[in-house]
């Protein structure tokens, strides 16, 4: 900006209509003062506020209007600029989840940015302020951001302090952050609305009510889960705290250690339980102010790196009469060139076997005193018990569960480090108990079971696949890797007490706390005999989010293993006990049907193998059950090109693609991809509910959804340079005997109306097909999509819209340069025609290259499901025949081209995601 005492920009044409309570403004401008303003309009600017908000016909955001002058300091400056590219607007859109995580699907299409760097208040104060604001959109929601770096002073020469918020000049809509106008405005950047220090974040686009802090219902925590271990601060807000004081309970249990605020309350969280807790907040005198929920985890014990016998530690349990356990340390870049702390945290509980109660339950954290260890010169350390707990006494069914945590403070101050990567945690976890608890656990426990009880355990838990694909994947058919018993590990204590599996796969009922534990040999055929390395049923299966799930988890199903089948490398004579209440479960061989797909301008490949384009725009079923449990819904929205203009001036030559998605599964609600971008730092993990609903990002631009039991799988690829999505459903064939079909994919006869009535016009009419499509719009009522604010049913529809239709789309377009370039983009793909219509509606090659990366894709689903489905007949060839010369040869035969050809596809996916 020009160095003026009161400086604002000329008129900015913006290349959005920005929503701003009620009205549309593209134009805006910038004032040197702290404000954007909005609206081509002559405003005039005094030099000195006129007052607190409302300001009749005065629209603006005022991240701090405030005495600012940059007219004598070079080393001050204030810049613009507006922000079109991905890398930044998903930057920005990461941001306001934080603020509005209900709004996390919706991605931001324009921001613009106003930063006052470094400046002064006048000559007389040599304070500096740095903030900044952004302005925000995806077309439909409009949000504000204030973000305060640095404030070091308030007053200016016109004798008043700063004013922070905004005004839709129309009296009504309007918001002062509270000290505006004071001195203390300067704390604000210590302040927040959002849970982050230093930053505020408000929806802009509706009425004010929407965003103020005025309902109980809008309590938040962030972070909203953690480990159970606590130690960190989470802070609640979302609702305002006028009161000094308040009373935070969690579980019920009074939390003393929190701090409050106007905008938010920040305390520090405390050993919990794991699972689902609920935070409520108090008055003094005891009236509920808000309430929330807070996910407890029970961390990953990851401290292979460190621990030589990390294996031994948590695969069996140990012996109070022991007094001491040992920790053997890796002499590794790890432990030689960082310094660690060791914490303990100490959960112990006892156990009443006969009414399955839990009593007792204490916890404690327990700091060894060691300092800053370098872990490679102890080589080994000895932990003796008495330092963690008394041992006398000890009562004869109490259990403790002991987290070993190694705190990586600091580098090595010997050595030259260079990179440094902050504070980790590695955790090894062990159980101790009484010998007398686990010498006498194992008839007990068998008296408390029965046929009857185990017959209903089985029932709920999910079948395991009877053949697995020996890549030994995080993931296969909806179970995930055995961390202890991992298929791509080789140590001596992997499979410690599966010997003879190669690896095991595990999933939790989402009908039961319990879950299916299946163990697979070198060939990836289910073991179904715990004595030779097969997996059993879990009556509560671990991570299930329920308050001592670990507990259950360590007394229903740990120590009855244990206890029953030993803890050596000879099995146990009682452990055909603990076989007949524990059975591996029954399998099921799991073959997907050909992927399902929809993707361009849409093009849809329907469930009986056929394929036609439906161009409608609006909400509408995709595929849905006859029974309710299962829906998926698109939206359909209008092509844009990659300027991000629509494809075309005249309605009668556009298409339309999938914009949003939305599947319903039995009680899964809508799932809004990336609502927690922050652990897609860690992990290609962005989502695990119970394990029943898993998010994976697969690359840059493609994500993998998978539904538990049901064994459904879809795969999305995201087209930005069009804003659109291609879809991709991958469903089992046990789907082709149990559910019966409607939408616009039809179902495996072939395409119906919601009325049974058949389709029966060929697929290549595409005016008829249109007919159809249309039948399956959703209503409001019918509609699987959550809206807030101004947003609807209603807004997402065109009655009248019609696209241009394949055989006029080809015959206006005959014989010219725009046809031919669409010919030699497309030769040779499979869906020529598809492809073709897609680069003529956009006048755009790149659209060719898209389809041809896509059909490579559905290529390989289609080879892979190939191998499995040769992989799963062999296997069928050699159970059900005796005659081992037969089926030797056909299995080995197939089974060297599966493996070849399994090998061929990895390296030919590797290429494809590092092209």
């Amino acid at each position: 900006m020009a160095r003026q005492l009161d400086a604002v920009t000329a008129p900015i044409n913006i290349n959005v209509r920005f929503p701003f309570f009620g009205e549309w403004y593209d134009v805006i401008r910038v004032w040197s003062h702290g404000l954007i303003l909005f609206g081509n309009i002559t405003y005039s600017l005094p030099h000195n506020p006129p007052g607190p908000f409302p300001l009749r016909n005065f629209v603006c955001a005022a991240p701090y209007w405030a005495d600012t002058d940059i007219s004598q300091d070079a080393s001050s400056n204030i810049f613009y600029r507006e922000i079109t590219d991905d890398a930044t607007l998903i930057e920005i859109s990461s941001m306001i989840r934080h603020g509005f995580p209900l709004l996390s699907a919706n991605r931001m299409l324009w921001a613009f940015v106003a930063t006052w760097y470094r400046v002064p208040g006048h000559q007389s104060d040599p304070g500096r302020n740095t903030y900044q604001a952004i302005i925000a959109t995806n077309g439909i929601y409009s949000f504000t951001l204030y973000t305060y770096n640095q404030l070091q002073w308030s007053a200016g020469l016109w004798g008043g302090y700063p004013q922070v918020g905004f005004n839709a000049g129309d009296q009504v809509n309007f918001f002062t952050v509270e000290n505006s106008f004071s001195a203390d405005i300067i704390n604000i950047a210590q302040e927040s609305n959002v849970g982050l220090p230093g930053r505020f974040i408000f929806l802009t686009n509706g009425n004010i009510s929407d965003i103020q802090c005025n309902t109980t219902h809008g309590l938040q925590t962030s972070p909203f889960r953690g480990s159970m271990h606590g130690g960190y601060q989470i802070r609640l807000f979302g609702i305002c705290f006028p009161e000094p004081s308040y009373i935070v309970q969690i579980n019920g249990q009074e939390i003393t250690d929190c701090q409050v605020t106007t905008v938010y309350i920040a305390c520090t969280m405390p050993i919990v339980s794991e699972g689902r807790l609920s935070i409520q907040i108090f008055t003094i005198a005891n009236q509920l102010v808000g309430e929330t929920s807070f996910l407890s985890i029970l961390p990953e014990s990851n401290a292979d790196l460190l621990l030589n016998n990390h294996g031994d530690l948590i695969n069996k349990p140990r012996f109070i009469e022991d007094r001491r356990l040992e920790l053997q340390f890796n002499q590794n870049t790890l432990t030689t060139n960082y310094l660690f702390r060791i914490i303990i945290y100490d959960y112990s509980s006892q156990y009443i076997a006969h009414n399955n109660t839990f009593y007792n339950t204490l916890t404690r954290r327990v700091d060894l005193g060691l300092g800053s260890l370098n872990l490679s010169t102890l080589n080994n350390l000895t932990i003796h018990f008495q330092s963690i707990f008394p041992i006398t006494g000890v009562p004869n069914d109490q259990a403790h569960m002991l987290d070993i945590t190694f705190e990586l403070i600091q580098p090595n101050i010997t050595l030259n480090i260079s990179q440094w990567k902050g504070t980790q945690q590695f955790i090894a976890r062990t159980f101790i108990v009484p010998y007398t608890l686990f010498s006498s656990y194992c008839p007990s426990w068998s008296a408390l079971q029965s046929d009857i009880k185990t017959q209903n355990i089985t029932r709920n838990v999910p079948q395991c696949p009877c053949r697995i694909r020996t890549t030994w994947d995080d993931e296969q058919f909806g179970f995930n890797m055995d961390p202890v018993c991992d298929g791509r590990k080789s140590d001596s204590s992997n499979c410690q007490y599966q010997r003879g599996a190669r690896g095991c796969y595990q999933r939790k009922s989402s009908t039961s706390d319990g879950g299916a534990h299946c163990c697979y040999d070198n060939g990836g055929i289910m073991i179904n005999d715990v004595r030779r390395g097969g997996g059993s049923i879990k009556e509560h299966y671990p991570e299930t989010w329920k308050t001592l799930s670990t507990f259950h988890h360590f007394f229903f199903d740990f120590l009855p293993y244990f206890s029953c089948c030993g803890i050596s490398t000879e099995v146990l004579g009682t452990c055909t006990q603990y076989m007949r209440y524990r059975p591996a479960g029954t399998c099921v061989n799991l073959i997907p049907l050909p992927p399902v797909t929809v993707n361009g301008d849409p093009h849809f490949s329907t469930l009986d193998g056929n394929s036609y384009t439906f161009n409608g725009h609006g909400e509408y079923s995709l595929l849905r059950s006859l029974d309710g449990q299962f829906e998926i819904q698109v939206r359909l929205a209008q092509l844009v090109n990659a300027s991000g203009s629509s494809t075309s001036t005249s309605t009668t030559e556009s298409g339309t693609v999938i914009s949003a998605f939305v599947i319903q599964n039995e009680d899964q609600p809508q799932f809004t991809p990336l609502s927690e971008p922050d652990e897609l730092l860690s992990s290609s993990l962005i989502y695990s509910d119970d394990h029943q609903l898993i998010l994976r990002q697969r690359d840059a631009n493609s994500y993998s959804i998978s539904y538990g039991e049901s064994g459904l799988q879809f795969i999305v690829y995201l087209r930005p340079q069009f804003d659109f999505l291609d879809f991709v459903s991958i469903i089992p064939s046990t789907f082709k005997d149990k559910k019966k079909f409607q939408g616009i994919l039809g179902g495996f006869d072939g395409l119906a109306y919601a009325n049974g009535t058949n389709v029966s016009t060929s697929l290549n009419d595409d005016q008829a097909l249109f007919t159809y499509g249309e039948s399956w719009r959703t209503t409001s009522d019918s509609s699987l999509f959550y809206y807030r604010f101004q947003d609807s049913h209603a807004e997402h529809q065109d009655l009248n819209y019609r696209p241009m239709f394949k055989q006029d789309l080809f015959q206006k377009y005959a014989n010219t340069d725009r046809y031919h370039m669409a010919e030699e983009v497309c030769r040779n793909m499979t869906h020529e025609q598809q492809c073709m219509f897609d680069v003529l509606i956009t006048n755009d090659a790149t659209m060719g290259q898209m389809h041809e990366k896509y059909e490579m894709n559905i290529q390989l689903l289609d080879e892979y499901i190939e191998l499995v489905t040769i992989d799963i007949e062999i296997s069928e060839l050699t159970t059900s025949t005796s005659n081992s010369e037969i089926t030797s040869k056909p299995q080995n035969s197939a089974m060297k081209y599966f493996t070849n050809e399994i090998w061929k596809i990895a390296l030919f996916v590797l290429a494809v995601i590092y092209y």
